[in-house]
């Protein structure tokens, strides 16, 4: 019976992977449980309250995904009502759970947002040479801002279902500081705009800043545990066997021998049924703050200075790879003339006197496999690479 019941499990939670709350990228490169001997002292004497200057890179491809000035500062005002209990859901928590609803005592201040257009779907997921390719401008991505005092949070689309990832600190092996930080899609990132339900109200970036700040899921590591055997490291969140993703449940909602935290912030749960952190919780995070993030306690909330992405090139090419078609965004008033070449170095296509700002490509008579775009203009000469897959 606990094998069928495991089964089911992983069934349902695969069949969930369509729109999940949270990837398991930062679990990649743990080779065994932590344990609690190998987790950051917890008796930390906490400071006053602590504020983290926030960067926003905003990594688009579609316009949808170029999120406002708005949006950004909606999820901010978010942060700052759910790591100091401000949250309207607080005041909901069951009884059972009340005595260990914790503020805290970290603000958050935005000091920058850029933005960076990219020729790559998907890119927030997507990795080249062992890189996280949004984390890069050589990439198509957006380089981090000094990592060591400042939260980096990257929103940009990705196409593994999941809403963000975000590393824990102090891993066998760590990521690159170039990494280091938060990753959000456009749909799943404040309250306004793109944000769209059952998680739009923020809660995506609370969950995984909880991640940043060394927290796991209340049920440990993997999908679920339905059979109790891992747990979050955290001695008042009570251990627990499901996510409850895509859920809004009612309490008590019971695993493992006793009733669930399902409204703490570290769950699956729908926005609206998240309400909290705990004591337990809040120590662990500032003692990884104190191990890990050192920098962050000598962080300033002055603005930094805006800086332009670097631009190879100011031609773009979309909906690539293609099927049907494909389509090169241009400077408008310059004159173009574009060559496609096979694989095998053979012209396939030639166009001269271009003068418009989108130039469409048919690609039905290409066969499937990979092209390079020659585009000359006025004596430069750029170079795209067209992948063609049905």
């Amino acid at each position: 019976m606990k094998i069928a019941a495991l089964l089911l499990a992983l069934l349902a939670a695969t069949g969930l992977r369509g729109q999940q709350r949270c990837a398991t990228f930062h679990m990649r490169d743990t080779t065994e449980a932590e344990s609690p001997s190998d987790s950051p002292p917890l008796a930390i004497t906490l400071r006053e309250t602590l504020t983290i200057p926030v960067v926003v890179h905003i990594v688009w491809r579609t316009p949808s995904e170029n999120i406002s000035d708005a949006q950004v500062e909606s999820q901010i005002e978010v942060l700052n009502r759910d790591f100091r209990a401000l949250n309207v859901e607080a005041a909901a928590v069951p009884s059972l759970f009340s005595p260990v609803l914790a503020d805290m005592e970290l603000e958050f201040c935005l000091v920058a947002i850029t933005r960076t257009q990219t020729e790559t779907s998907g890119i927030s997921a997507l990795y080249q040479g062992g890189k996280r390719r949004v984390c890069y401008s050589e990439l198509g991505g957006r380089d981090a801002i000094d990592p060591g005092h400042y939260l980096n949070i990257w929103v940009a689309g990705r196409a593994d279902g999941a809403c963000g990832d975000a590393p824990l600190p102090g891993q066998n092996t760590p990521v690159p500081a170039a990494e280091d930080g938060v990753f959000v899609r456009p749909e799943c990132f404040g309250t306004l705009g793109t944000a769209m339900p059952p998680y739009q109200l923020g809660r995506t970036t609370t969950h995984e800043i909880g991640h940043w700040l060394n927290l796991r899921h209340l049920w440990g590591d993997g999908l679920e545990d339905p059979l109790c055997q891992t747990d979050d490291l955290v001695a008042d969140t009570p251990e627990q066997a499901y996510s409850y993703q895509g859920e809004c449940p009612t309490h008590p909602s019971l695993s493992c021998g006793s009733a669930d935290m399902f409204m703490n912030f570290l769950n699956f749960t729908d926005d609206a049924c998240m309400a909290m952190f705990t004591e337990g919780q809040k120590a662990r995070a500032w003692a990884a703050i104190n191990t890990y993030r050192p920098g962050l306690l000598e962080a300033s909330c002055e603005p930094v200075p805006a800086r332009e992405a670097p631009k190879e090139s100011a031609v773009l090419l979309l909906n690539n790879p293609a099927d049907s078609w494909a389509a090169l965004q241009l400077p408008e008033k310059d004159i173009f003339e574009i060559a496609i070449f096979d694989s095998a170095g053979r012209l396939v296509f030639i166009q001269n006197r271009i003068q418009s700002a989108c130039f469409h490509i048919d690609t039905r008579s290409f066969i499937s496999g990979i092209y390079y775009i020659k585009i000359r203009d006025e004596g430069k000469i750029h170079t795209k690479k067209l992948i063609i897959a049905r």
